[in-house]
């Protein structure tokens, strides 16, 4: 809790009178991290909300709505749950085959699906900051993949100080940014707290799981390698500001406005509706 705190002061998370949406899944990080929240916002003039996404992976993530479910009815706070059917017009499943045989793993779809689902849920609901549980765990692995893919800019980008300001979205937070994942699992189980145990069907085709298995054998000889990679992220996000990374233009990227729902993006058209659009032609087809 203290290490949380700390965290949250650091980077300056939050403010009097945030609406707080926190992304809860039914894993330990969403489940641990909304007991955090609830503790820790007891004496803060702000509100925390509960928000749940349901991708519609079949035989896992109703499974994890339960355990969701549950945590929000512990703290008897409002808790939403919005799908990707609803959202995108196809649950995961179901996109997955329309993309075809020789689709890109299933997480590089999930993942830009799954942000702009949790923005758009925290804006509806009126959110001023958007909560997720990543852990330190999850941020040095995340550095490590921007890094193998030669896109260190995308890590100079991701400041984890909620600056930046566009009307479509919601800035979100991690305070369990230097938790690791072995502290949130002892958590959980010494405060009693179930959870989600069963892993995403669809991570063996992670790329991440690559970079988790490089770190956890690495530990072995520096238990203490995540953090020194989450001090060299924090390094590069300062390197950033000095040279003006929160203007429009961030290095040789302008930013722009997508073509299909409005939010800001690279190209013409942002992650999630590249996809679609995919999807669709896909249809016509076939």
């Amino acid at each position: 809790m203290r290490k949380v705190q700390k965290t949250i002061n650091q980077y300056k998370l939050f403010e009097r009178n945030d609406i707080i949406a926190v992304g809860v899944s039914g894993g330990k990080d969403s489940v641990v991290l909304l007991d955090v929240m609830v503790k820790l916002q007891e004496k803060h003039p702000s509100k925390v909300i509960a928000i749940s996404i349901d991708e519609g992976i079949e035989g896992y993530r109703q499974d994890g709505l339960k355990y969701a479910t549950m945590a929000a009815e512990r703290y008897g706070i409002e808790h939403y749950t919005f799908s990707f059917e609803e959202e995108f017009g196809h649950h995961l499943d179901d996109a997955l085959v329309l993309l075809g045989s020789d689709r890109k793993p299933a997480c590089s779809y999930c993942g830009p699906f799954r942000r702009k689902a949790l923005n758009d849920a925290a804006r509806k609901i009126g959110a001023t900051k958007l909560v997720t549980g990543h852990n330190a765990d999850d941020e040095a692995q995340t550095v490590l993949m921007n890094l193998m893919r030669g896109d260190l800019l995308k890590t100079l980008h991701s400041n984890p100080e909620p600056k930046f300001k566009h009307s479509s979205f919601v800035n979100r937070v991690k305070p369990f940014r230097k938790t690791t994942e072995q502290e949130i699992v002892l958590y959980a189980n010494l405060n009693n707290l179930p959870y989600q145990e069963e892993s995403c069907p669809h991570a063996v085709e992670a790329f991440r799981g690559h970079m988790k298995n490089i770190l956890t054998e690495y530990m072995v000889h520096d238990p203490t390698v995540v953090f020194a990679i989450i001090r060299s992220s924090d390094a590069l996000h300062h390197l950033g500001s000095l040279v003006g990374d929160t203007s429009p233009h961030k290095g040789n990227r302008v930013i722009k406005e997508c073509i299909g729902c409005g939010d800001p993006c690279n190209g013409d058209f942002c992650g999630s509706c590249r996809i679609i659009n995919e999807i669709n032609s896909n249809i016509k087809n076939t």
